[in-house]
């Protein structure tokens, strides 16, 4: 019955802090004001207000996971207690039940469903969906009418009870209406009337004023609405003075397990930047130069390629690419000859191209190519003695701040990473089998919306390189006939001026956009674990920031 809950408090922070990191709990939508939790199927948002306030709430969970859960709950806060209990059977509802409090004091009640189990340990992933709810109004009798005429019955033959406590609802969803000074149970806490929202699964919406009354509803984030309305999955952030980030979809369906705002994703072709930016360094130490020649640097390899660093960079070298996006369109064709297994490092593409015949004369024009990254990959490994992604990790993530980031093995992917998925007619699989094992100079890092925003900030801070090479990076350098390109990123004009600098990639199960905007200062990022999507909402995003 729950799809959304909207509650206030006045201790935001400490109540972000409680739910994300000392219960685990993810956040799937947050700016300076709110935060949104996935409680299963049902959300749950915190928003900030000056007074103070608590609620009843309950959340399902499996009942055969009941012992598991109230271990879980226990290592983690202290459970309220009844006459010396700590759990209850609730007979009229065939569930046990076990209590706790949050900061801001509100009583939380976890409810194991008998006649629902699930197999495996107890997780946040076990959470069904938002059980209860209560409102406390001295309005007992008008509120419950107006919820009665949506077709939400009161449980019991006897009607609303102006002096009690009121059920409203069936099978494993209610309302709880109270007046105040009510007595909760497995608490000395009396029920006080606090405004709150709730949102039902068809849609329809219960709004409580400061009052109690049947209020009118709260408005919502349009950004948040737009996306209500969009089949997307995955991850987006967008900061300014203010940061907003939203989560929808799936990081693993398997196991039911939501994307999150923290949650890691593959960005493709997007790390490109990650490359050019390693390459920039070592020009600035003297260790390199933009017009050194790839025959010059490594003659062993690529003894007849004259193309420049500055062309590889460019995308105008002219050398072979193993995956010509001009003439293929079918990634995963690669592996067929050459197991996506055994793409592990740098050296591993190198069959797939170095013996073939350069395409055009370095610098004739602008084709997109993979391969010339992977060659810088070669550059920065000789002139460092180190793997490429070490590199990458040392030079750039750790410098920028970007903890949560890196190249991982699709077969050793850490916790809190989105497992792509491919949509085919005859259902979703994942690209396990459709990409390298492994990232490299080309693309396939994983990072955060998160961690993204830290990269933009710490380059454009001159963290990583110098002011005068930043602009440098920055500067147009090839041009495909509709965009322009510098160092490893993107740059989209309106007339005279940038109108961004952005990075993007796309791979069987991964879509992913990633920009500065010069004119406010805003950085705008979008992940998703699909083939496609990522696009859709910059899109929707862009066309919010422009009204």
């Amino acid at each position: 019955m729950f799809k959304k809950v909207t509650l206030y408090t006045n201790k935001l922070n400490e109540m972000k802090g409680f739910y994300e990191y000392q219960l685990g709990f993810r956040i799937i939508e947050e700016d300076e004001s709110s935060f949104m939790l996935a409680i299963g199927e049902s959300q749950l948002i915190f928003r900030q207000t000056i007074r103070p306030a608590f609620y009843h709430f309950a959340f399902n969970i499996p009942g055969n996971q009941f012992s598991l859960a109230k271990g879980w709950a226990n290592s983690k806060v202290e459970l309220n207690r009844q006459e010396g209990m700590d759990e209850i059977y609730y007979a009229n509802f065939d569930a046990d039940a076990f209590y706790f409090e949050d900061p801001a004091g509100n009583i939380v009640e976890f409810l194991g469903r008998r006649n629902t189990d699930r197999m495996g340990n107890f997780t946040v992933d076990s959470l069904l969906n938002i059980s209860e709810v209560s409102i406390t109004t001295p309005h007992v009798a008008e509120v419950g009418k107006r919820i009665e005429d949506m077709e939400i019955p009161v449980r019991g033959y006897k009607g609303i009870d102006p002096n009690s406590l009121n059920f409203l609802g069936r099978g494993a969803a209610f309302i709880l209406l109270t007046p105040p000074k009510r007595t909760w149970y497995f608490s000395k806490r009396k029920s006080e009337v606090h405004p709150l929202s709730i949102e039902l699964m068809d849609g329809r919406q219960i709004d409580i004023d400061e009052e109690g009354n049947y209020g009118t509803a709260i408005p919502e984030n349009p950004l948040s609405d737009g996306l209500e309305e969009m089949e997307f999955s995955g991850a987006a952030m967008l900061k300014t003075d203010e940061v907003w980030a939203v989560a929808k979809g799936m990081a693993d369906r398997a196991n039911e397990r939501p994307n999150a705002v923290d949650t890691r994703f593959g960005i493709a072709s997007g790390c490109k930047i990650f490359t050019a930016v390693a390459v920039a360094q070592l020009v600035e130490e003297g260790k390199l130069s933009f017009d050194d020649v790839l025959s010059d640097l490594l003659p062993e390899e690529f003894p007849d390629y004259p193309a420049t660093i500055h062309q590889l960079l460019t995308h105008t070298s002219g050398i072979p690419d193993y995956f010509d996006e001009a003439v293929m369109d079918d990634y995963e064709e690669l592996w067929q000859e050459f197991p996506m297994y055994r793409m592990k490092s740098t050296r591993d593409f190198l069959p797939l191209f170095k013996d073939k015949p350069m395409m055009f004369e370095p610098g004739e024009k602008f084709q997109y190519n993979n391969a010339g990254f992977i060659v810088l990959g070669l550059v920065v490994e000789k002139l460092t003695g180190k793997p490429f992604t070490e590199v990458i990790e040392e030079r750039i993530f750790q410098r920028a701040g970007m903890e949560r980031s890196g190249y991982f093995q699709m077969d050793r992917l850490p916790a809190e990473t989105a497992t792509g998925y491919i949509d085919e007619d005859a259902g979703w699989r994942t690209n396990q089998y459709s990409l390298p094992i492994k990232g490299g100079a080309d693309g396939g890092a994983y990072v955060t919306a998160t961690d993204m925003a830290a990269f933009w900030e710490a380059l454009l801070n001159h963290k990583l390189l110098s002011e005068k090479m930043t602009r440098t990076m920055f500067t147009t350098h090839a041009s495909d006939g509709e965009d322009d390109y510098g160092y490893g990123v993107w740059i989209e004009t309106t007339g005279d001026a940038v109108r961004k600098y952005h990075v993007m990639g796309y791979d069987p199960g991964v879509s992913f956009h990633s920009g500065y905007y010069p004119a406010d200062g805003s950085i705008l990022t979008v992940l998703s674990n699909e083939s496609a999507g990522a696009g859709a909402v910059v899109q929707l995003i862009e066309e919010a920031k422009s009204k």
